[in-house]
């Protein structure tokens, strides 16, 4: 039992800490290896201890005492994470992440880690028991950590979120240290007395970012939904996603974006579309999708995310009869057997687009589900010369791959404060109304540092990191710390 609920602690920890990061740093790869890399290195220092201290003398008590520390930590963990934020936010993404992680994801793990060789320890009585015994316990702590895996991912995150996942698997551990204390006669003050402040710990939780409406953690992250006015004087409703804000949608006007990408991106689809038969992949708030269909469109929406679907119905006007497919974009693409005339890449999950979608081989699979003369449109970062414009580039490069005719345009402003739409034909393109927005010319465009994007070959996720990081730190002086103020 004790190997199981440790192996299953270290997982939620994991999971929870990497999203707990997310609405700070983003959910970038760096991001992830940062936390896999902290994991194994607190699991190392862990065996190491455990395996030391079972050397010298090992008993109940001292696993008791691993588990009801590690415990505590687990319901201190939001405690800590909204202290050390709001310090680590101004530093590097790199260094960032990993000093947070430092200061609320490894101790706990270092605690974990030691408790299995010192059961181990406990179990052996004989050395040829030692290989059966040690491949028993880590066996079983692994299978407690999918077993917490799965049901942190799939169902805890999403209906209790992070404080509560994780002030809920702590008092879990403290419980179980508490009987083991009691099963050994070691039960003294000191133990009451730590049991005591992790039970009450999470009334000293923040459980709610003040003037948001509502907020939630799950598959995408922290997501919010809040009221906001602008200088413009009207008042906005966001839909924010690890504190990027993915939807800004007038409550006067729900059509009607604060952005004036949506509007441009309308114009041209009118430009050069064909036919009125849409997909949109990404829903969001929905005001893509209400444009759409105020311009004659009959849509599918393609969302990952259910309670997308939930916040845009219940708070951006979205009809209740609107059916949603929750799936990911690039399995439906492959699934479905209908065809489109136009098909809408809307998909940022806050500043990180889908490079499984931006693949050659995932541009074949759209050219298939294309009318005769359909209509790619993808929405990516504003950035498309130098070193941060290389990822644009560079799926520039892949649409041509694939046989699409591109005309690239771009939204009002500077680079980092504007959109790129890839508007891709399966054929030639032809505009049947005047082109009035800035159209980037291929000839203006250097390819020579361009890459071809293949499935095999995942690098998009490393050559837009300059890119989103801008978008990141830009969104964190405009969301993050004014939550934190």
């Amino acid at each position: 039992m004790l190997a199981f609920i440790e192996g299953g602690a270290v997982m939620c920890i994991e999971l929870c800490s990497a999203k707990i990061l997310a609405p700070f740093f983003g959910t970038s790869i760096y991001v992830w290896a940062a936390v896999l890399g902290i994991t194994l290195t607190a699991l190392t220092t862990g065996y190491y201890v455990g395996g030391y201290l079972s050397s010298k003398t090992s008993n109940q008590k001292q696993v008791a005492w691993l588990m009801l520390l590690g415990g505590l930590l687990l319901t201190l963990t939001p405690i800590i994470s909204d202290f050390i934020l709001p310090i680590t936010i101004n530093f590097s993404l790199i260094t960032g992440t990993i000093v947070s992680l430092m200061c609320f994801l490894f101790l706990p793990l270092v605690l974990f880690g030691a408790v299995s060789p010192m059961l181990i320890n406990l179990l052996t009585s004989q050395a040829k028991e030692s290989g059966k015994n040690s491949g028993t316990v880590y066996a079983i702590s692994t299978l407690g950590g999918i077993f917490s895996t799965f049901l942190v991912g799939f169902y805890l995150l999403s209906n209790y979120g992070i404080t509560k996942t994780l002030y809920g698997y702590g008092l879990l551990v403290v419980i179980i240290a508490l009987i083991l204390f009691i099963y050994s006669k070691k039960t003294n003050i000191k133990v009451i007395g730590i049991a005591f402040f992790a039970l009450i710990s999470y009334n000293f939780s923040v459980s709610k970012t003040p003037g948001v409406i509502e907020e939630s953690d799950g598959i995408l992250g922290n997501i919010k939904v809040m009221d906001r006015q602008y200088p413009n004087g009207k008042i906005y409703r966001e839909l924010i996603v690890n504190n990027i804000s993915q939807t800004i949608m007038n409550l006067e006007s729900p059509s009607e974006s604060l952005w004036g990408y949506v509007n441009v991106l309308m114009y041209n689809i009118n430009s050069y579309s064909n036919g009125k038969k849409a997909l949109l992949l990404g829903m969001g708030g929905g005001t893509v999708y209400k444009q759409l269909i105020n311009n004659g469109y009959t849509v599918d929406i393609v969302e990952i995310d259910a309670r997308i679907e939930k916040l845009a119905k219940k708070y951006f006007f979205i009809d209740e009869n609107v059916d949603v497919i929750i799936d990911d974009a690039r399995h439906y693409i492959k699934t479905t057997n209908k065809k489109y005339d136009v098909i809408i890449y809307d998909l940022y999950n806050s500043e990180t687009p889908p490079v499984h979608l931006m693949t050659k081989e995932a541009f074949a699979d759209i050219q298939h589900k294309l009318t005769d003369n359909g209509l790619l449109v993808v929405n990516f970062y504003g950035f498309i010369n130098g070193s941060k414009g290389r990822a644009a580039r560079s799926l520039y490069k892949t649409l041509k791959q694939a046989k699409f005719d591109i005309h690239l345009i771009a939204t009002p402003g500077e680079e980092n404060e504007r959109n790129l739409l890839f508007m891709s034909g399966k054929n030639e393109l032809k505009a049947k109304q005047q082109i009035i927005h800035n159209m980037i010319y291929e000839m203006d465009l250097n390819f020579d540092d361009a890459l071809l994007l293949t499935d095999d070959k995942p690098v998009l996720e490393h050559i837009y990191l300059e890119a989103a990081l801008q978008w990141r730190k830009d969104y964190n002086e405009v969301n993050a710390k004014q939550f934190l103020r």
